[in-house]
């Protein structure tokens, strides 16, 4: 005979095939369309604290967070040009406003937006919330 039939390879072999290529296809490079949507690795060695508690923001960047109707840490300090983040983890809206200084302006509740203010001048400012009486905090801006 001239030809010679091939057996189909066995069902486990088969399987086992198709596993490693679904494998190897689920092994995206960097630039894959799901390691965009994650969020970015801690900064290596970094202690969550107060004002980077995810611990992904850069060193001249310091995070309140509002919750229950409190800022969280109530008091920042932070050197000048550094930035200062709000970020409303609240079910209700919220501002951070020092008459004359700056104003965040209403951060939506739940809000996933980030509210960033530079300080160029040292001093110690006074905040609050133009939309609930009682909740203030402040930011300590050194030399």
């Amino acid at each position: 005979m001239l030809f010679r039939r091939i057996r189909p390879a066995a069902p486990t072999a088969l399987v086992a095939l198709v596993g490693f290529i679904l494998l190897g296809a689920g092994c995206g490079s960097p630039s894959s369309p799901s390691s965009t949507t994650t969020a970015p690795s801690p900064t290596t060695g970094c202690t969550p604290t107060p004002t980077n508690p995810e611990c992904v923001n850069p060193p001249n960047l310091l995070t309140v967070t509002i919750a229950n109707g409190v800022y969280s840490p109530n008091s920042v300090t932070v050197k000048v040009g550094q930035t200062v983040n709000w970020v409303n983890r609240d079910t209700v809206d919220h501002t951070a406003t020092d008459s004359g200084v700056f104003d965040t302006g209403s951060i939506p509740a739940g809000s996933a937006h980030d509210v960033p203010v530079a300080f160029n001048t040292a001093g110690t400012f006074s905040y609050h919330c133009t939309l609930h009486s009682g909740e203030s905090a402040t930011v300590v801006v050194q030399p």
